[in-house]
């Protein structure tokens, strides 16, 4: 639903495994992380987000396809780009 923040469970999962590897996390985190929350972009009302909603309330989108490309990157170098390039839509570098 839109709005709704993510479970205890699924919020951990999403910042050690995903958010964790966003090129610009520590700036996405801010302040403090809140909770993460799925929601409507606020200028791309048709695309759903997550979005770190932080300590001091402000709230910021995050594309969970930057996490993957620099998560693949990280763990499969040497194939990172073919998988990249076959596998993920373009758009989000």
């Amino acid at each position: 639903m839109d709005g709704e923040c993510l479970t205890v469970k699924d919020e951990e999962a999403i910042v050690e495994k995903l958010l964790a590897y966003h090129p610009n996390s520590e700036d996405k985190i801010g302040c403090g992380l809140d909770s993460i929350m799925v929601d409507r972009h606020p200028q791309f009302r048709q695309s759903r987000c997550l979005f770190v909603v932080r300590t001091d309330g402000g709230w910021i989108d995050f594309s969970y396809q930057k996490c993957l490309r620099a998560y693949i990157r990280d763990k499969y170098p040497a194939h990172a780009e073919r998988f990249i390039r076959e596998h993920l839509k373009r758009g989000s570098k």
